[in-house]
């Protein structure tokens, strides 16, 4: 049942915590932080349940989740520091994330950045083009920073639409090759 759900709350944390730090009137740091600790939250229980009922989690989601849990982290500590970071960083602070978590998936993950499987797959030239979707998706999150950059500020072009891009491309990049992969069996 929660896998069938989980597309459904995947961008759960993150919208709690623009819904909580965009809500009030006047943003303020107090709201700012009220939405860390509680987006953080959600966060790691999201991650929690999926790890339990092994669900491939998009590498996407996970960096976000991650910017919100070491956000949420450094207000419940006060870091003043590392906020200040993403402070100065503003939207592009989860691009970077990204960037950071697609460089240890490829490297290091059966699923690679994009997600796909590619632990039993024997066939080089399959694990290549596995590896290819990861270095496209990757590619779409430099091109993502690059415009989280130039629309420093603006909400809609410099984090929604980039992310809304994003996880469009990595849905096309999984169903390309599941398509192509299914097509072979036939």
């Amino acid at each position: 049942m929660l896998k069938k759900l989980a597309p459904l709350f995947q961008f759960l944390p993150l919208s709690l915590f623009s819904t909580i730090g965009f809500w009030q009137q006047q943003t303020s740091n107090q709201g700012w932080l009220l939405a860390f600790q509680i987006a953080a939250l959600v966060a790691v229980v999201q991650l929690l349940l999926i790890v339990k009922h092994k669900i491939v989690l998009s590498r996407l989601i996970l960096s976000a989740n991650l910017y919100l849990i070491f956000g949420g982290l450094a207000a419940f500590f006060q870091q003043w520091w590392y906020l200040e970071l993403y402070n100065s960083l503003q939207e592009s602070a989860i691009f970077i994330m990204m960037l950071l978590v697609g460089i240890i998936t490829t490297l290091s993950s059966n699923n690679g950045f994009v997600g796909i499987d590619k632990a039993l797959i024997k066939d080089t030239a399959e694990r290549f083009t596995i590896n290819k979707k990861s270095a496209y998706l990757f590619i779409g999150v430099l091109v993502s920073l690059a415009i989280s950059v130039v629309y420093k500020g603006n909400i809609t072009f410099s984090v929604v639409v980039p992310i809304v891009f994003l996880a469009i491309l990595q849905r096309y990049l999984v169903h390309s090759y599941s398509q192509k992969t299914s097509g072979n069996l036939i």
